[in-house]
């Protein structure tokens, strides 16, 4: 498989993403467990090694078995040498020792967990990536679930070494690093597909827009983080605190002002206290104490499950914008731009809209359907047909897109199936007539739209390579 400049672009952008949380986990476990004796860096070198190897592997004509076997073979020989050189670089080739050290690390896990066991699986999981993305497509759904999947591990890894109180290394580099990429990556598949504004007339000039937009926002993301400081922050803490005082303040004494108005209670004599009775002899009671290990596991665990569950909250929004997006600029290959006022508030608002209806539905999955609205005998027909000419449109690759009225549908289908361009026209204006103006069809009014609706199913759909083929969502929001 032959890999142009712009999927190794794709290509490039999946491995440094994947290669940003992978440092993040390796220097985290590595001041954990290590002792922060270990090269991080050393070991993420041996990503991009692995992945050509791997690509270069699949090149050959060789049993699936055999791949796998020479694959694995490798990563073996590569892991003893990076533990000979992280660990063991005083030591001569030919003592047994540093090649001992692996399954003597593996014996003595249950006392200690030895930096030769860290090395072991951080490179048998970067192996385990590189042959995965060798074997997968670079394009957009790779990389938008690269970037998914990335964003939740380097939040839950910055959430326990928080917890753990321990400071992560270049923290914010590798987050800048790791948008940077994201964004670089998903333009470049987008365009790949043919079906965004960069495979467009005038992509140059969107090619450098979005460097110039990738630019922008690194320089925004440094400076943020040499301005916002931890002593900035405390700063506006205490500004808020004071303020908040301030407005305690004056409520406390608009309350005492006004309770200053009314009369205040007599004075009255307390009752004469009764003495407690002495405590009885006996064994004492004493509640059980959680231990401070456990207390701290059981604070820790449930930490990591609300991130997980806003975690996966932001995976389900993200989801959402990336479909929308797709089906936004499907099909704009092309195409010319003009300015709608209004257009941005009203999609946005309809994007918040189907989020929220997806959320209500998972909080109330019982919620009881309410009943469809009857249609009269002499309409409902014509809206039957008509589902039934999306479905069959959509199976053929021209599915109707939320832009397009009934018409501007009708006379796309009508330029590829021109055989049948008269009886898609009576099947839309009859549609058109019974779906927005009620009026009714009378019997005759019927039957040539169910007549017109055969002939047009005996057509023959000619696949174009329009980015409309591979579209097989079928729209029957009428």
């Amino acid at each position: 498989m032959k890999i142009g400049w712009r999927q190794s672009i794709v290509y490039t952008a999946i491995v440094g993403m994947e290669g940003c949380w992978l440092y993040a986990l390796i220097a985290l476990l590595n001041k954990q467990v290590a002792g922060d004796s270990l090269s991080v860096f050393g070991i993420l070198l041996l990503y991009p090694l692995a992945f050509v190897f791997n690509m270069l592997l699949r090149r050959l004509r060789w049993h699936r078995v055999c791949h796998r076997a020479v694959s694995w073979l490798a990563w073996a020989v590569g892991m003893l040498l990076m533990v000979k050189l992280q660990l063991f670089a005083g030591l001569p080739l030919s003592d047994p020792a540093w090649l001992l050290s692996i399954p003597r690390s593996i014996a003595e896990i249950i006392y200690a967990f030895r930096p030769e066991l860290l090395v072991l699986l951080s490179t048998g999981v970067i192996w385990w990536l590189s042959r995965r993305l060798a074997s997968r497509v670079g394009g957009f759904p790779a990389v938008v679930g690269e970037f998914q999947f990335g964003l939740i591990m380097l939040v839950l890894i910055f959430v326990v070494a928080l917890l753990l109180e321990t400071s992560l290394d270049n923290p914010v580099p590798v987050a800048l690093a790791f948008f940077l990429l994201a964004l670089l990556g998903i333009s470049v598949a987008h365009a790949l597909e043919g079906t965004s504004w960069l495979s467009g007339l005038h992509r140059g000039h969107w090619s450098g827009l979005l460097l110039v937009c990738i630019g922008v926002i690194l320089v925004l993301g440094l400076l943020i983080t040499w301005v916002v400081t931890p002593d900035l922050l405390q700063l506006f803490w205490s500004a808020i605190q004071w303020v908040w005082s301030l407005i305690w303040g004056l409520i406390m004494k608009v309350i005492a002002a006004m309770s200053s108005l009314f009369p205040g209670p007599e004075p009255a004599e307390l009752p004469p206290v009764p003495s407690m009775p002495a405590p009885e002899s006996g064994g004492e009671f004493e509640m059980w104490a959680i231990p401070e290990w456990l207390r701290g596991g059981l604070r820790l665990a449930m930490g990591i499950l609300w991130i997980g569950l806003i975690l996966v909250a932001l995976w389900r929004f993200s989801s959402d914008i990336f479909g929308w997006l797709r089906r936004k600029l499907a099909g704009m290959a092309g195409a010319e731009y003009e300015p709608l006022p209004g257009a941005f508030k009203a999609d946005f608002l309809s994007l918040l809209k189907r989020i929220l209806f997806r959320l209500l539905r998972l909080k109330l999955p019982f919620r009881p359907k309410g009943k469809e609205e009857a249609l009269p005998p002499d309409i409902a027909p014509v809206r039957r047909i008509y589902r039934q000419l999306l479905r069959w449109a959509a199976a053929g690759g021209y599915p109707r897109h939320f832009s397009q009225t009934p018409h501007e549908y009708g006379y796309a289908l009508a330029g590829i199936l021109s055989e049948a361009s008269e009886d898609l026209e009576l099947v839309t204006q009859q549609y058109a007539r019974a779906r927005y103006g009620a009026l009714p069809s009378t019997t005759d009014e019927l039957d040539k739209l169910s007549q017109a609706w055969q002939r047009v199913k005996r057509a023959h759909l000619k696949q174009e390579t329009n980015g409309l083929a591979h579209d097989k969502e079928v729209n029957q929001g009428e």
